[in-house]
């Protein structure tokens, strides 16, 4: 096996390096089926790696389908035929096309007729606001005042990319490459937050009548939307520790969903996260039944203690996962800036929407 030597310097943790330099030789058929991978004490004397670093790369390409291990024997490159994707973007973006899905607007009006309004000193827990007192209002006049002299200001007023803001844009996808988020042929797009992301997902992937699963309890933000756009809603129960594995299971075997929505960080309303087991179950679910998983991450930055768990996107080998994240839970709400990491296939799409 012919390893290139791993990068200490970067943010991409070395198990992930080299879970997708062994990933890619399997694909690429350079690891046949069959093979017989190194064990693990044996390619972490060579790399000069951690045992710990090896073990965790190999359990990903295990929990991927990519290699099998076996007690007493070692890890042996899986047989048949490995797909790059559980799921066929092309069919999935094909399908939608044909009937393409319009917003019955009458659900979102009704569920915002009565929003309700909170007394003087009351807190809502109805919209995750953050506290005005805290936003760093001296530090935007200043960027502002220094955009506003800025020589290209004309142009920067002028109509945009349908892509987004570029710098801004090529920033977030270096970023996202740093961070093991964005795999070979992934692509971004700026949105007006996480739900216009939704909005746009639901508009090139879905038909009337299509089923999505959502969590149970769900935020009615990303209820309401997919009601309107006439999706049959399937709720999966949120327990304490995430959404409920075994009735996500009969779902998918039983419903045939078109989309998987779930909340990775501090799900709303519950607050849970998904552990490192539930998120690596959750796409051998969805890639077992060529199923998208859109993880809706915009709280991830909302930690107070110990290290985030990798994203489902970062977990995800078979590039199966669209990532949907956002300023607004970290910055000013009313800006409205978000974004969507995702098969360049799908964000071209999104372009167009």
């Amino acid at each position: 096996m012919d390893l290139q030597p791993l990068n200490h310097r970067v943010e991409v943790p070395l198990y992930r390096q080299l879970f997708e330099q062994i990933a890619e030789q399997i694909r690429s058929g350079k690891l046949p089926a069959g093979e017989r991978l190194p064990a693990t004490r044996e390619l972490a004397g060579s790399l000069g790696l951690n045992r710990a670093t090896v073990s965790a790369a190999y359990e990903l390409l295990e929990s991927g389908g990519l290699i099998s291990g076996h007690v007493g024997r070692g890890s042996f490159v899986s047989g048949g035929r490995i797909a790059r994707s559980g799921v066929d973007w092309q069919a999935h973006l094909a399908r939608a096309e044909e009937g393409l899905v319009g917003r019955d607007n009458s659900v979102l009006a009704n569920a915002a007729a009565n929003p309700g309004t909170p007394g003087k000193h009351a807190i809502s827990f109805a919209v995750s606001r953050p506290a005005e007192s805290l936003f760093p209002l001296e530090d935007f006049r200043a960027a502002c005042a220094a955009v506003l002299a800025r020589s290209d200001l004309r142009e920067i007023l002028q109509l945009g990319s349908p892509s987004g803001f570029e710098p801004l844009r090529r920033f977030l996808l270096e970023n996202a490459r740093r961070e093991g988020l964005a795999q070979a042929g992934d692509d971004l797009i700026i949105t007006n937050g996480c739900q216009q992301a939704l909005d746009l997902i639901g508009r090139v992937l879905l038909r009337p009548g299509d089923s999505v699963v959502l969590e149970d309890p769900v935020h009615s933000g990303l209820q309401n939307l997919m009601a309107g756009m006439g999706a049959r809603l399937l709720g999966v129960p949120v327990e304490a520790d995430g959404i409920d594995l075994t009735l996500l299971r009969r779902a998918l075997e039983r419903e045939r969903p078109r989309l998987i929505v779930v909340t990775s960080n501090f799900q709303n309303p519950t607050g849970t996260t998904l552990p490192l087991h539930s998120r690596q179950a959750v796409l051998e679910m969805a890639r077992t039944a060529g199923v998208p998983v859109i993880e809706n991450d915009p709280y991830v930055e909302l930690r107070y203690h110990g290290a985030p768990l990798p994203a489902l996107k970062q977990l995800d080998g078979f590039g199966g996962t669209v990532l949907l994240r956002s300023f607004s839970k970290v910055s000013f709400p009313g800006l409205r800036v978000g974004w969507v990491l995702g098969p360049k296939l799908l964000i071209d799409r999104l372009r167009q929407a």
